[in-house]
């Protein structure tokens, strides 16, 4: 990425149009962007962390990183004007700003002080006032689109426990894969006490070896991260991988099985210049997979002994720089194995997949595992599924957050049992679909578009469905409604009853008190869900008495007898 691409217009254009029903302006929809796309969140926690509204008390996000207990302050400044740049005042204002969070006490004043719904909402939820006393580490994250200029990086040396990211620094640290970045240089990997394999794919030439660790830090733009311009994820910070790598670095007894532990690192470079027994010399390099492990090494390097080695895949591209992002995507897209994988050979989830596959006519793929192919299919994953069914069978919206139990701890409660058949999973996923429309007519937006929210409207959907026999026939007939080929009427139902909660849904949500209205919180809580969504059913019950609804069993009878 280039600084200029961070002006107002390119960046709306290029990176901000999908967070537009998110955010209803630039600066929300950009601290959402820099929240996951530099700080790596994911959707839920990155609308979680946004506090940014009037009152705001300098405050635009807070984020709680519970492993590093670290507690990130972030305000953002924009600026609607190209190549524009900001000095120091902003940067100092912020500071004293920070001061207002230090200590519990002054954490429990803003709370009652505030005027901001959503600040105060995200201090109680986080239990701020606790972690901090209890010795969490609070830095301020000061973020733009625009230039610090001379004043503000002199200042910054003079703030402790403030990070600036400005238009440069997050330009450098997003990852452009259309640059071909890295080292211009001379270097030289030690093989003096490895075996090499060489391998020529023709374009390329390969070699994989072990080197010793300290031979790889001696690499240039370890510090500064220039060394890993073209990988896909670059140094995270102090997070439980990183520390459970810097853990095992300090254990000298164990840097002998350090390549039965680690994956290595892929390092590419322009040329091979010599190679003799005892070293392969290059000539300009990138490492594009090994971020977090050289970066872990180098803040252990005190500890390092000369038994701790390191696998090298060494790729000579020959100045190919198509394939050399070849090689850095499909590298970085060899992701950790997740529990979703390890389930993948279950026989339920192949079960699942036949059966998706023969009621679908083979148009729709049940993917179990990561990487598969299926052009020309719509594709569901086991995942999507999983939350789908945990909403709408088993009742459970507020926990379809913790996505990494689906496949893991929840699997055997959502899948493992005798009604869960490819109809099934079908069904409930297109009658997830037909409700999602149904958001747009829920006039908070905030609380609309929120991820959670179309799986509670889901959940309350299917509730009143059940409310009546025909209704729970109905959802029992998903094989032979889609066998039939009458799954467009089941979506026509879910979609008009889903429109109708929907309406009810503002009145309730009129009723929280909007200031205070925790949706992030209450969506997460089995009570109000509950709670709320007894209170839309019993009010479209209320409806069909005075015959302004038609009746679950009149809507339902037909397909329950299909």
């Amino acid at each position: 990425m280039k600084v200029a691409d961070l002006n107002h217009k390119v960046f709306s254009e290029q990176h901000l149009n999908s967070y537009e029903k998110r955010a209803p302006d630039f600066s929300g929809r950009f601290i959402r962007w820099f929240l996951e796309h530099i700080y790596r969140l994911d959707e839920i926690d990155a609308d979680d962390a946004s506090v940014d509204a009037k009152h705001d008390k300098g405050v635009d996000a807070i984020y709680v990183d519970d492993i590093s207990e670290t507690v990130f302050i972030i305000q953002a400044k924009t600026s609607t004007k190209d190549n524009a740049e900001f000095g120091d005042t902003d940067l100092k204002e912020f500071y004293g700003t920070l001061q207002q969070f230090d200590a519990k006490k002054k954490i429990e004043e803003v709370i009652s002080e505030t005027k901001n719904g959503k600040l105060k909402q995200a201090l109680l939820r986080t239990g701020l006032a606790e972690k901090v006393e209890s010795g969490y580490e609070v830095r301020g994250v000061f973020i733009s689109n625009a230039k610090g200029n001379g004043d503000a990086k002199a200042i910054m040396s003079k703030l402790p426990k403030m990070d600036l990211y400005d238009a440069t620094a997050i330009a450098d640290e997003y990852v452009d894969l259309d640059v071909d970045g890295g080292i211009k240089g001379n270097y030289y990997f030690d093989v003096s006490d490895s075996d090499v394999i060489e391998y020529d794919a023709g374009g390329a030439a390969a070699r994989i070896f072990l080197a010793p660790a300290l031979n790889l830090l001696k690499m240039d733009g370890i510090v500064d991260g220039r060394l890993f311009e073209q990988n896909v994820r670059l140094a995270l910070g102090n997070t439980k991988v990183n520390k459970g790598l810097r853990a095992s670095i300090k254990l000298k007894e164990e840097h002998r099985n350090f390549p039965l532990y680690h994956n290595g690192i892929n390092v590419l470079c322009r040329k091979i210049s010599s190679e003799t027994e005892e070293r392969i010399e290059i000539e300009d390099y990138v490492v594009v997979n090994g971020a977090q492990s050289l970066t872990s090494l180098m803040a252990e390097k005190s500890k390092i002994t000369s038994d701790l080695k390191i696998l090298v895949k060494l790729i000579e591209t020959k100045g190919d720089t198509a394939l050399s992002q070849r090689i850095t995507t499909n590298s970085n897209n060899q992701n950790a194995i997740k529990a979703r994988d390890l389930k993948s050979n279950h026989n339920i989830q192949q079960r699942l997949r036949a059966e998706v596959k023969a009621i679908s006519g083979d148009k729709v793929a049940y993917e179990i595992k990561q990487g598969e192919i299926n052009k020309g299919k719509d594709v569901l994953s086991n995942e999507t599924a999983g939350l789908i069914l945990l909403a709408m069978d088993l009742a459970q919206p507020w926990s379809c957050h913790q996505k990494y139990k689906i496949m893991d701890e929840l699997h055997s409660e959502i899948f493992g049992r005798p009604d869960v058949n490819g109809a099934k999973i079908l069904g409930y996923w297109e009658c997830f679909k037909a409700v999602e429309p149904a958001i747009e007519a829920i006039e908070n937006k905030h609380f609309a578009y929120y991820n959670l929210t179309k799986y509670f409207l889901s959940y309350a959907v299917v509730g009143l469905i059940r409310t009546e026999s025909a209704g729970a026939a109905m959802l029992h007939n998903m094989q032979n409604i889609i066998v039939l080929g009458r799954l467009n009427e089941l979506k026509e139902i879910f979609n008009n009853l889903a429109n109708s909660l929907a309406y009810d849904l503002n009145a309730e949500i009129v009723g929280e008190e909007a200031e205070l209205f925790d949706y992030k919180n209450e969506l997460k809580s089995p009570a109000w869900c509950k709670k709320i969504a007894a209170r839309l059913v019993a009010q479209y019950l209320k409806d069909v008495m005075r015959k302004k609804a038609v009746s679950i069993e009149v809507l339902c009878a037909d397909l329950a007898a299909a």
